[in-house]
Protein backbone atom coordinates (compact mmCIF):
# COMPACT_ATOMS: atom_id res chain seq x y z
CA UNK A 1 0.00 0.00 0.00
CA UNK A 2 0.96 3.67 -0.82
CA UNK A 3 2.21 5.97 2.21
CA UNK A 4 -0.50 8.51 3.15
CA UNK A 5 2.09 11.10 2.32
CA UNK A 6 2.61 9.97 -1.49
CA UNK A 7 -0.96 9.32 -1.53
CA UNK A 8 -1.61 13.44 -0.06
CA UNK A 9 1.27 14.81 -2.43
CA UNK A 10 -0.59 13.14 -5.78
CA UNK A 11 -3.48 14.41 -4.88
CA UNK A 12 -2.07 17.67 -3.65
CA UNK A 13 -0.82 18.02 -7.78
CA UNK A 14 -3.97 16.69 -9.21
CA UNK A 15 -4.50 19.36 -11.27
CA UNK A 16 -0.68 19.43 -13.03
CA UNK A 17 -1.22 16.08 -14.19
CA UNK A 18 -4.57 16.55 -15.16
CA UNK A 19 -3.03 19.37 -17.49
CA UNK A 20 0.04 18.51 -18.78
CA UNK A 21 0.90 15.15 -18.83
CA UNK A 22 1.84 13.00 -21.57
CA UNK A 23 -0.09 9.48 -20.99
CA UNK A 24 1.31 7.57 -24.27
CA UNK A 25 4.65 8.04 -23.46
CA UNK A 26 4.37 7.33 -19.68
CA UNK A 27 2.44 4.09 -19.74
CA UNK A 28 4.28 2.31 -22.05
CA UNK A 29 7.49 2.55 -19.79
CA UNK A 30 5.15 1.75 -16.52
CA UNK A 31 4.28 -1.66 -18.87
CA UNK A 32 8.06 -2.26 -18.78
CA UNK A 33 8.34 -1.84 -15.32
CA UNK A 34 5.72 -4.60 -15.12
CA UNK A 35 3.05 -1.83 -13.20
CA UNK A 36 0.95 -1.73 -15.55
CA UNK A 37 -0.47 -4.73 -17.22
CA UNK A 38 -2.59 -4.86 -20.92
CA UNK A 39 -5.69 -4.48 -18.96
CA UNK A 40 -5.05 -1.68 -16.82
CA UNK A 41 -3.98 0.23 -20.38
CA UNK A 42 -6.63 -1.18 -22.16
CA UNK A 43 -8.83 0.48 -19.30
CA UNK A 44 -6.44 3.93 -19.80
CA UNK A 45 -6.47 4.02 -23.41
CA UNK A 46 -10.71 3.32 -23.36
CA UNK A 47 -10.90 6.90 -21.52
CA UNK A 48 -12.90 9.33 -23.76
CA UNK A 49 -10.82 12.25 -23.17
CA UNK A 50 -7.32 12.89 -22.49
CA UNK A 51 -7.89 14.34 -19.11
CA UNK A 52 -9.57 11.77 -18.06
CA UNK A 53 -6.28 9.42 -19.21
CA UNK A 54 -4.69 11.40 -17.07
CA UNK A 55 -6.99 11.09 -14.19
CA UNK A 56 -6.71 7.12 -14.71
CA UNK A 57 -3.14 7.04 -14.55
CA UNK A 58 -2.45 8.89 -11.13
CA UNK A 59 -5.55 6.72 -10.07
CA UNK A 60 -4.10 3.63 -10.84
CA UNK A 61 -0.94 4.39 -9.49
CA UNK A 62 -2.39 5.05 -6.12
CA UNK A 63 -3.59 1.73 -5.90
CA UNK A 64 -0.09 -0.18 -6.62
CA UNK A 65 1.84 1.21 -3.99
CA UNK A 66 4.84 2.60 -2.97
CA UNK A 67 7.00 0.66 -6.31
CA UNK A 68 4.42 1.85 -8.59
CA UNK A 69 5.12 6.00 -6.97
CA UNK A 70 8.88 5.40 -7.61
CA UNK A 71 8.30 3.66 -11.31
CA UNK A 72 5.95 6.72 -12.15
CA UNK A 73 8.54 9.23 -11.10
CA UNK A 74 11.32 7.08 -13.53
CA UNK A 75 8.63 7.05 -16.48
CA UNK A 76 8.02 10.60 -16.13
CA UNK A 77 12.04 11.54 -16.28
CA UNK A 78 12.46 8.93 -19.18
CA UNK A 79 9.48 10.45 -20.96
CA UNK A 80 11.08 13.91 -21.09
CA UNK A 81 8.58 15.50 -18.60
CA UNK A 82 10.90 16.63 -15.89
CA UNK A 83 8.46 19.30 -14.46
CA UNK A 84 6.08 16.87 -13.36
CA UNK A 85 8.82 14.56 -11.85
CA UNK A 86 9.64 17.41 -9.41
CA UNK A 87 6.65 17.34 -8.06
CA UNK A 88 7.13 13.91 -7.05
CA UNK A 89 10.65 14.09 -5.98
CA UNK A 90 10.34 15.47 -2.18
CA UNK A 91 9.21 11.50 -1.09
CA UNK A 92 11.70 9.79 -3.38
CA UNK A 93 14.43 8.63 -1.57
CA UNK A 94 17.62 8.71 -3.65
CA UNK A 95 15.83 10.70 -6.54
CA UNK A 96 19.56 12.88 -7.19
CA UNK A 97 21.00 9.58 -7.68
CA UNK A 98 18.35 8.60 -10.68
CA UNK A 99 17.74 11.77 -12.46
CA UNK A 100 21.95 12.00 -12.71
CA UNK A 101 22.37 8.83 -14.74
CA UNK A 102 19.07 8.65 -16.21
CA UNK A 103 19.63 10.46 -19.72
CA UNK A 104 22.26 8.45 -20.67
CA UNK A 105 19.98 5.28 -20.06
CA UNK A 106 16.86 6.14 -21.18
CA UNK A 107 14.09 2.90 -22.38
CA UNK A 108 13.72 2.91 -25.94
CA UNK A 109 10.14 1.64 -27.01
CA UNK A 110 10.69 0.18 -30.46
CA UNK A 111 9.67 -2.77 -32.55
CA UNK A 112 12.24 -3.20 -35.57
CA UNK A 113 9.80 -1.98 -38.80
CA UNK A 114 10.07 -4.38 -41.47
CA UNK A 115 10.41 -1.94 -43.97
CA UNK A 116 11.89 1.36 -44.78
CA UNK A 117 10.71 4.34 -42.91
CA UNK A 118 10.96 8.54 -42.41
CA UNK A 119 14.37 9.30 -39.87
CA UNK A 120 13.92 9.04 -35.82
CA UNK A 121 13.54 12.22 -34.48
CA UNK A 122 11.49 13.84 -31.64
CA UNK A 123 7.88 13.56 -31.85
CA UNK A 124 6.37 16.83 -31.86
CA UNK A 125 4.45 16.95 -27.79
CA UNK A 126 1.38 19.58 -27.74
CA UNK A 127 1.42 22.71 -25.97
CA UNK A 128 0.55 23.41 -22.79
CA UNK A 129 -2.79 24.77 -22.63
CA UNK A 130 -3.07 23.72 -26.53
CA UNK A 131 -6.27 21.74 -25.52
CA UNK A 132 -9.26 23.43 -24.75
CA UNK A 133 -11.92 21.24 -25.07
CA UNK A 134 -12.48 17.75 -25.30
CA UNK A 135 -14.23 17.59 -28.85
CA UNK A 136 -12.00 16.73 -31.75
CA UNK A 137 -10.44 19.75 -33.97
CA UNK A 138 -12.41 20.76 -37.06
CA UNK A 139 -10.80 18.31 -39.81
CA UNK A 140 -11.02 19.22 -43.70
CA UNK A 141 -11.54 15.94 -45.84
CA UNK A 142 -9.09 16.07 -48.83
CA UNK A 143 -10.83 14.82 -51.81
CA UNK A 144 -9.44 13.05 -54.56
CA UNK A 145 -11.35 15.50 -57.05
CA UNK A 146 -9.76 18.74 -56.13
CA UNK A 147 -5.67 17.78 -55.94
CA UNK A 148 -2.98 17.78 -58.51
CA UNK A 149 -0.82 15.11 -58.50
CA UNK A 150 2.01 16.98 -59.93
CA UNK A 151 2.37 19.36 -57.37
CA UNK A 152 4.50 19.95 -54.58
CA UNK A 153 3.16 19.61 -50.44
CA UNK A 154 3.07 21.17 -47.65
CA UNK A 155 1.26 19.94 -45.08
CA UNK A 156 -1.04 22.17 -43.38
CA UNK A 157 -0.03 21.06 -39.78
CA UNK A 158 3.19 18.99 -39.76
CA UNK A 159 4.30 17.60 -37.02
CA UNK A 160 8.07 17.44 -36.14
CA UNK A 161 8.84 13.92 -36.57
CA UNK A 162 8.15 14.46 -40.50
CA UNK A 163 10.12 16.33 -43.30
CA UNK A 164 9.32 19.79 -43.47
CA UNK A 165 10.15 19.81 -47.46
CA UNK A 166 7.92 19.68 -50.20
CA UNK A 167 7.02 16.26 -51.07
CA UNK A 168 8.07 15.65 -54.85
CA UNK A 169 6.74 12.97 -57.07
CA UNK A 170 10.09 11.11 -56.94
CA UNK A 171 9.94 10.47 -53.15
CA UNK A 172 6.11 10.07 -52.32
CA UNK A 173 6.41 5.69 -52.18
CA UNK A 174 9.39 4.71 -49.68
CA UNK A 175 9.51 1.20 -51.55
CA UNK A 176 11.93 -1.08 -50.13
CA UNK A 177 13.35 -1.49 -53.46
CA UNK A 178 12.56 -1.18 -56.75
CA UNK A 179 9.50 -2.86 -58.12
CA UNK A 180 10.36 -4.09 -61.89
CA UNK A 181 13.47 -5.86 -59.72
CA UNK A 182 11.25 -8.10 -57.80
CA UNK A 183 9.59 -10.03 -60.63
CA UNK A 184 11.47 -13.83 -61.20
CA UNK A 185 13.20 -13.61 -57.70
CA UNK A 186 13.33 -17.13 -56.02
CA UNK A 187 13.40 -16.75 -52.10
CA UNK A 188 13.59 -20.45 -50.85
CA UNK A 189 11.29 -19.86 -47.51
CA UNK A 190 13.72 -20.02 -44.19
CA UNK A 191 12.14 -22.17 -41.31
CA UNK A 192 13.80 -19.76 -39.19
CA UNK A 193 12.35 -16.88 -40.63
CA UNK A 194 9.63 -15.11 -38.35
CA UNK A 195 6.83 -12.72 -38.05
CA UNK A 196 8.69 -10.50 -35.53
CA UNK A 197 8.04 -9.36 -32.22
CA UNK A 198 4.47 -8.31 -32.81
CA UNK A 199 3.29 -12.15 -33.44
CA UNK A 200 -0.06 -13.41 -32.31
CA UNK A 201 1.15 -16.63 -29.94
CA UNK A 202 -1.24 -19.21 -30.90
CA UNK A 203 0.26 -22.44 -29.67
CA UNK A 204 -0.40 -25.90 -31.12
CA UNK A 205 0.69 -27.34 -27.75
CA UNK A 206 -2.37 -28.99 -26.84
CA UNK A 207 -0.54 -28.31 -22.85
CA UNK A 208 -0.55 -24.63 -23.11
CA UNK A 209 -3.83 -24.03 -24.74
CA UNK A 210 -7.51 -22.51 -23.48
CA UNK A 211 -10.17 -22.48 -25.68
CA UNK A 212 -11.98 -19.38 -26.57
CA UNK A 213 -14.78 -20.34 -28.58
CA UNK A 214 -13.30 -22.95 -31.71
CA UNK A 215 -9.84 -20.98 -31.40
CA UNK A 216 -6.88 -21.66 -29.50
CA UNK A 217 -5.48 -19.21 -27.44
CA UNK A 218 -2.01 -19.00 -25.84
CA UNK A 219 -1.95 -16.43 -23.43
CA UNK A 220 1.92 -14.77 -23.03
CA UNK A 221 3.07 -12.15 -20.66
CA UNK A 222 1.26 -8.93 -20.77
CA UNK A 223 4.24 -6.55 -21.55
CA UNK A 224 5.47 -9.14 -24.79
CA UNK A 225 4.27 -9.45 -27.84
CA UNK A 226 3.78 -12.65 -28.98
CA UNK A 227 5.93 -14.99 -31.14
CA UNK A 228 4.35 -16.17 -34.06
CA UNK A 229 6.37 -17.45 -36.91
CA UNK A 230 6.26 -18.76 -40.39
CA UNK A 231 5.72 -22.33 -39.06
CA UNK A 232 2.38 -21.61 -38.57
CA UNK A 233 1.75 -21.14 -42.29
CA UNK A 234 -0.12 -23.72 -43.82
CA UNK A 235 0.98 -24.20 -47.27
CA UNK A 236 -0.85 -25.71 -50.65
CA UNK A 237 1.08 -26.89 -53.89
CA UNK A 238 0.62 -26.86 -57.43
CA UNK A 239 -1.27 -30.58 -57.49
CA UNK A 240 -3.67 -29.33 -54.78
CA UNK A 241 -4.54 -26.03 -56.77
CA UNK A 242 -4.94 -27.73 -60.36
CA UNK A 243 -6.99 -30.73 -58.93
CA UNK A 244 -9.73 -27.77 -56.82
CA UNK A 245 -8.98 -24.74 -59.84
CA UNK A 246 -12.12 -23.36 -61.62
CA UNK A 247 -10.95 -20.63 -64.04
CA UNK A 248 -14.92 -19.59 -64.12
CA UNK A 249 -15.57 -19.23 -60.95
CA UNK A 250 -12.36 -18.25 -59.32
CA UNK A 251 -9.82 -15.80 -59.96
CA UNK A 252 -6.21 -16.64 -60.85
CA UNK A 253 -3.55 -15.84 -58.62
CA UNK A 254 -0.41 -17.90 -59.34
CA UNK A 255 2.01 -14.93 -60.43
CA UNK A 256 5.69 -14.52 -58.36
CA UNK A 257 5.08 -12.41 -56.49
CA UNK A 258 1.42 -12.49 -56.09
CA UNK A 259 1.54 -8.99 -56.02
CA UNK A 260 2.55 -5.31 -54.57
CA UNK A 261 0.88 -4.90 -51.30
CA UNK A 262 1.35 -1.10 -49.74
CA UNK A 263 0.74 -0.99 -46.01
CA UNK A 264 0.06 2.82 -45.03
CA UNK A 265 1.23 3.18 -41.18
CA UNK A 266 0.34 6.34 -39.31
CA UNK A 267 1.23 6.18 -35.50
CA UNK A 268 2.02 10.02 -34.72
CA UNK A 269 0.15 12.60 -35.11
CA UNK A 270 -0.35 16.30 -34.53
CA UNK A 271 -3.29 16.16 -31.90
CA UNK A 272 -4.85 13.08 -31.92
CA UNK A 273 -3.14 10.20 -29.77
CA UNK A 274 -0.34 8.63 -30.56
CA UNK A 275 -1.33 4.65 -32.11
CA UNK A 276 0.65 2.55 -29.37
CA UNK A 277 0.88 -1.09 -30.72
CA UNK A 278 0.53 0.03 -34.36
CA UNK A 279 4.23 -0.93 -34.95
CA UNK A 280 3.18 -4.64 -33.70
CA UNK A 281 0.50 -4.71 -36.46
CA UNK A 282 2.58 -3.50 -39.01
CA UNK A 283 5.25 -6.09 -38.81
CA UNK A 284 2.54 -8.98 -38.43
CA UNK A 285 0.83 -8.03 -41.51
CA UNK A 286 3.99 -7.15 -43.73
CA UNK A 287 5.17 -10.64 -42.84
CA UNK A 288 1.84 -12.11 -43.28
CA UNK A 289 1.31 -11.00 -46.95
CA UNK A 290 5.09 -11.87 -47.66
CA UNK A 291 5.10 -14.96 -46.39
CA UNK A 292 1.41 -15.38 -48.90
CA UNK A 293 4.06 -14.22 -51.84
CA UNK A 294 3.67 -10.50 -51.75
CA UNK A 295 6.39 -7.36 -52.07
CA UNK A 296 5.33 -5.17 -49.30
CA UNK A 297 5.67 -1.59 -49.93
CA UNK A 298 5.87 0.75 -46.86
CA UNK A 299 5.08 4.30 -45.88
CA UNK A 300 4.70 6.02 -42.50
CA UNK A 301 3.20 8.83 -41.22
CA UNK A 302 1.32 10.11 -43.97
CA UNK A 303 -1.11 13.34 -44.31
CA UNK A 304 -4.65 13.08 -45.58
CA UNK A 305 -3.76 14.44 -48.91
CA UNK A 306 -0.23 11.87 -49.22
CA UNK A 307 -2.42 9.11 -48.66
CA UNK A 308 -4.22 10.05 -51.95
CA UNK A 309 -1.14 10.76 -53.36
CA UNK A 310 0.93 7.30 -52.13
CA UNK A 311 -2.78 5.21 -53.20
CA UNK A 312 -2.74 6.94 -56.57
CA UNK A 313 1.31 6.01 -57.33
CA UNK A 314 0.38 2.47 -55.92
CA UNK A 315 -2.81 1.92 -58.39
CA UNK A 316 -0.77 3.13 -61.76
CA UNK A 317 3.04 1.18 -61.00
CA UNK A 318 3.15 -0.78 -63.91
CA UNK A 319 4.45 -3.83 -62.29
CA UNK A 320 0.74 -4.59 -62.29
CA UNK A 321 0.61 -5.89 -65.54
CA UNK A 322 2.26 -9.21 -64.31
CA UNK A 323 0.97 -9.40 -61.02
CA UNK A 324 -1.99 -11.78 -59.83
CA UNK A 325 -3.91 -9.26 -57.66
CA UNK A 326 -3.04 -5.83 -55.29
CA UNK A 327 -3.50 -5.66 -51.52
CA UNK A 328 -3.31 -2.18 -49.73
CA UNK A 329 -3.44 -2.02 -45.77
CA UNK A 330 -4.24 0.83 -43.84
CA UNK A 331 -3.34 1.28 -40.16
CA UNK A 332 -4.66 4.93 -38.70
CA UNK A 333 -7.26 6.71 -36.74
CA UNK A 334 -10.51 7.13 -38.77
CA UNK A 335 -14.02 8.21 -38.75
CA UNK A 336 -17.09 6.90 -40.81
CA UNK A 337 -16.17 6.97 -43.88
CA UNK A 338 -12.82 8.94 -43.53
CA UNK A 339 -9.12 8.10 -42.97
CA UNK A 340 -7.51 10.40 -40.70
CA UNK A 341 -3.90 11.62 -41.70
CA UNK A 342 -0.94 12.92 -39.29
CA UNK A 343 -1.86 16.29 -40.28
CA UNK A 344 -5.65 15.59 -38.59
CA UNK A 345 -7.20 15.75 -42.16
CA UNK A 346 -8.74 13.45 -43.42
CA UNK A 347 -9.75 11.29 -46.64
CA UNK A 348 -12.69 9.68 -47.78
CA UNK A 349 -12.55 6.10 -48.21
CA UNK A 350 -14.58 6.37 -51.22
CA UNK A 351 -12.30 8.15 -52.74
CA UNK A 352 -9.25 5.84 -51.42
CA UNK A 353 -11.54 2.56 -53.32
CA UNK A 354 -12.44 4.84 -56.56
CA UNK A 355 -8.52 5.24 -57.46
CA UNK A 356 -8.61 1.12 -57.51
CA UNK A 357 -11.41 1.46 -60.41
CA UNK A 358 -10.58 -0.38 -63.56
CA UNK A 359 -10.57 3.34 -65.38
CA UNK A 360 -8.48 4.65 -62.68
CA UNK A 361 -6.40 1.63 -62.44
CA UNK A 362 -6.17 -0.25 -66.01
CA UNK A 363 -3.03 -2.18 -64.69
CA UNK A 364 -5.67 -3.66 -62.16
CA UNK A 365 -8.44 -3.99 -63.76
CA UNK A 366 -10.41 -7.63 -63.86
CA UNK A 367 -7.88 -8.61 -61.16
CA UNK A 368 -8.60 -8.74 -57.19
CA UNK A 369 -8.12 -5.88 -55.22
CA UNK A 370 -8.13 -6.48 -51.43
CA UNK A 371 -8.31 -3.27 -49.05
CA UNK A 372 -7.74 -3.71 -45.02
CA UNK A 373 -8.83 -0.86 -43.30
CA UNK A 374 -7.47 -0.66 -39.28
CA UNK A 375 -9.41 2.63 -37.90
CA UNK A 376 -12.24 3.71 -35.88
CA UNK A 377 -15.32 4.31 -38.02
CA UNK A 378 -17.08 6.58 -35.16
CA UNK A 379 -17.45 7.15 -31.25
CA UNK A 380 -19.92 4.49 -30.58
CA UNK A 381 -18.82 1.51 -28.24
CA UNK A 382 -20.18 -2.02 -28.64
CA UNK A 383 -21.54 -3.31 -25.31
CA UNK A 384 -22.11 -6.28 -26.45
CA UNK A 385 -25.57 -8.62 -25.84
CA UNK A 386 -26.44 -11.89 -23.30
CA UNK A 387 -26.09 -14.78 -25.29
CA UNK A 388 -27.12 -18.23 -23.80
CA UNK A 389 -24.49 -20.97 -23.66
CA UNK A 390 -26.77 -23.75 -25.07
CA UNK A 391 -27.09 -21.56 -28.00
CA UNK A 392 -23.93 -20.26 -28.49
CA UNK A 393 -23.36 -21.88 -31.86
CA UNK A 394 -26.01 -19.59 -33.53
CA UNK A 395 -28.24 -23.36 -33.65
CA UNK A 396 -31.41 -23.37 -31.51
CA UNK A 397 -31.16 -25.44 -28.24
CA UNK A 398 -34.58 -27.49 -29.01
CA UNK A 399 -32.88 -28.30 -32.41
CA UNK A 400 -29.86 -29.84 -30.88
CA UNK A 401 -31.83 -31.61 -28.30
CA UNK A 402 -34.31 -33.61 -30.89
CA UNK A 403 -37.21 -31.28 -30.49
CA UNK A 404 -37.36 -30.55 -34.19
CA UNK A 405 -41.14 -31.32 -35.11
CA UNK A 406 -41.81 -28.97 -31.93
CA UNK A 407 -39.67 -26.50 -34.14
CA UNK A 408 -41.39 -26.68 -37.29
CA UNK A 409 -44.95 -26.64 -35.44
CA UNK A 410 -43.72 -23.20 -34.38
CA UNK A 411 -45.58 -19.77 -35.65
CA UNK A 412 -43.94 -17.50 -37.32
CA UNK A 413 -44.75 -13.97 -38.96
CA UNK A 414 -45.71 -14.07 -42.81
CA UNK A 415 -45.35 -10.73 -44.57
CA UNK A 416 -48.49 -8.60 -45.23
CA UNK A 417 -50.11 -9.22 -48.54
CA UNK A 418 -50.20 -11.94 -51.34
CA UNK A 419 -46.68 -14.28 -51.39
CA UNK A 420 -44.43 -12.37 -54.03
CA UNK A 421 -44.05 -14.18 -57.31
CA UNK A 422 -40.41 -13.27 -58.02
CA UNK A 423 -40.00 -15.89 -60.97
CA UNK A 424 -42.91 -13.82 -62.82
CA UNK A 425 -41.08 -10.66 -62.47
CA UNK A 426 -37.78 -11.94 -64.80
CA UNK A 427 -37.98 -11.10 -68.55
CA UNK A 428 -37.42 -14.58 -70.26
CA UNK A 429 -33.79 -14.14 -71.93
CA UNK A 430 -34.54 -14.82 -75.48
CA UNK A 431 -30.56 -15.80 -76.10
CA UNK A 432 -27.59 -15.69 -74.00
CA UNK A 433 -25.05 -12.82 -74.79
CA UNK A 434 -21.35 -12.45 -73.49
CA UNK A 435 -21.12 -9.69 -71.14
CA UNK A 436 -20.04 -6.32 -73.02
CA UNK A 437 -18.70 -4.74 -69.72
CA UNK A 438 -17.86 -4.84 -66.67
CA UNK A 439 -18.94 -2.15 -63.72
CA UNK A 440 -16.02 0.28 -63.44
CA UNK A 441 -15.93 -0.47 -59.24
CA UNK A 442 -16.14 -4.46 -59.98
CA UNK A 443 -13.20 -6.85 -58.14
CA UNK A 444 -12.70 -4.48 -55.33
CA UNK A 445 -12.99 -6.27 -51.44
CA UNK A 446 -12.66 -4.09 -48.40
CA UNK A 447 -12.26 -5.28 -44.86
CA UNK A 448 -13.25 -3.05 -42.30
CA UNK A 449 -11.85 -3.42 -38.36
CA UNK A 450 -15.55 -2.29 -37.09
CA UNK A 451 -19.24 -1.14 -38.58
CA UNK A 452 -19.79 2.12 -39.14
CA UNK A 453 -19.96 5.08 -36.59
CA UNK A 454 -18.15 2.27 -33.95
CA UNK A 455 -14.44 2.40 -32.42
CA UNK A 456 -12.19 -0.46 -32.74
CA UNK A 457 -9.93 -1.28 -30.37
CA UNK A 458 -6.18 -1.74 -30.25
CA UNK A 459 -3.85 -3.13 -27.72
CA UNK A 460 -1.06 -1.13 -27.10
CA UNK A 461 1.70 -4.39 -26.99
CA UNK A 462 -0.18 -6.55 -28.97
CA UNK A 463 -1.62 -4.79 -31.68
CA UNK A 464 -5.47 -4.56 -32.61
CA UNK A 465 -7.90 -7.11 -32.18
CA UNK A 466 -8.23 -6.86 -36.02
CA UNK A 467 -4.83 -7.61 -37.67
CA UNK A 468 -4.11 -10.07 -34.91
CA UNK A 469 -7.45 -12.44 -35.83
CA UNK A 470 -6.21 -11.50 -39.73
CA UNK A 471 -3.02 -13.25 -39.01
CA UNK A 472 -4.25 -15.82 -37.16
CA UNK A 473 -6.89 -16.85 -39.33
CA UNK A 474 -5.12 -16.01 -43.04
CA UNK A 475 -2.08 -18.37 -41.64
CA UNK A 476 -4.04 -20.97 -40.80
CA UNK A 477 -6.97 -21.57 -43.73
CA UNK A 478 -5.66 -19.46 -46.92
CA UNK A 479 -4.74 -22.89 -47.73
CA UNK A 480 -8.31 -24.07 -48.34
CA UNK A 481 -10.76 -20.91 -47.73
CA UNK A 482 -11.60 -18.26 -49.95
CA UNK A 483 -11.04 -14.83 -48.56
CA UNK A 484 -14.86 -14.25 -48.11
CA UNK A 485 -14.66 -17.36 -45.83
CA UNK A 486 -11.72 -16.22 -43.70
CA UNK A 487 -12.86 -13.05 -42.97
CA UNK A 488 -16.27 -14.37 -42.00
CA UNK A 489 -13.63 -16.40 -39.75
CA UNK A 490 -11.87 -13.25 -38.73
CA UNK A 491 -15.27 -11.96 -37.98
CA UNK A 492 -16.15 -14.72 -35.74
CA UNK A 493 -12.43 -14.75 -34.12
CA UNK A 494 -13.19 -10.57 -33.34
CA UNK A 495 -16.42 -10.99 -32.17
CA UNK A 496 -16.03 -14.13 -29.52
CA UNK A 497 -12.28 -14.17 -28.81
CA UNK A 498 -11.77 -10.60 -27.71
CA UNK A 499 -13.67 -7.80 -25.25
CA UNK A 500 -12.23 -5.25 -23.09
CA UNK A 501 -13.84 -3.25 -20.27
CA UNK A 502 -14.31 0.47 -19.46
CA UNK A 503 -15.50 0.88 -15.62
CA UNK A 504 -18.91 -1.46 -15.27
CA UNK A 505 -18.90 -2.11 -19.07
CA UNK A 506 -17.69 -4.94 -21.29
CA UNK A 507 -16.77 -3.60 -24.70
CA UNK A 508 -16.74 -5.94 -28.38
CA UNK A 509 -16.11 -5.22 -31.59
CA UNK A 510 -17.43 -6.50 -34.86
CA UNK A 511 -15.61 -5.96 -38.42
CA UNK A 512 -17.37 -5.70 -41.53
CA UNK A 513 -16.54 -6.53 -45.37
CA UNK A 514 -17.48 -5.17 -48.96
CA UNK A 515 -17.04 -7.28 -51.68
CA UNK A 516 -17.46 -6.58 -55.12
CA UNK A 517 -15.65 -9.50 -56.11
CA UNK A 518 -16.89 -11.69 -59.38
CA UNK A 519 -15.64 -14.80 -58.16
CA UNK A 520 -13.87 -16.32 -55.40
CA UNK A 521 -10.59 -15.28 -54.50
CA UNK A 522 -7.55 -17.37 -53.05
CA UNK A 523 -4.29 -16.52 -51.88
CA UNK A 524 -2.94 -20.29 -52.14
CA UNK A 525 0.48 -19.58 -50.28
CA UNK A 526 3.26 -22.10 -51.69
CA UNK A 527 6.52 -22.25 -50.10
CA UNK A 528 8.29 -21.00 -52.88
CA UNK A 529 5.88 -18.40 -53.89
CA UNK A 530 7.68 -16.22 -50.73
CA UNK A 531 8.84 -12.74 -52.05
Amino acid sequence: MMRQDRRNLLDKNHLEFLHHMNVEDVIELLVVKEVFNETVIDSIIASPTERDRRKEVVKEIKKRGDVAYDAFYEALIESGQDDLAELLKPLLIGAHHYQSGVRASRVTISTASATISSPPTTRRRMEIGAVATTSRPRRETISSTCFDPSAQLLSRARSRSRSQKPLHASDRMNYQSPVRSIFNRQTPSSPNHSFGSGSLGYSSSASTRSSIGSYKYAPNSPTEPYEFNVNSMNYTDAPSIQRIYDKETMYPNFSNPRGLCLIINNEHFEQMPTRNGTKTDKENISNLFRTMGYHILGRDNLTAREILFTIQDFTRESAHRRCSSAIIVILSHGEENKIIGVDDQSVSTHDLCDLLSASKAPFLANKPKLVFIQACRGERRDTGFAVPHDAIDGIPAMLRSGRVAAYNQMSFDKGDGPIFNFMGCIRPQLQQTAWRKKPDQADILIAYATTAQFVSWRNSVKGSWFIQAICEVFSRHAVDMDIVEMLTEVNKKVACGFQTSQGTMTLKQMPEMTSRLLKKFYFWPCRNSGV
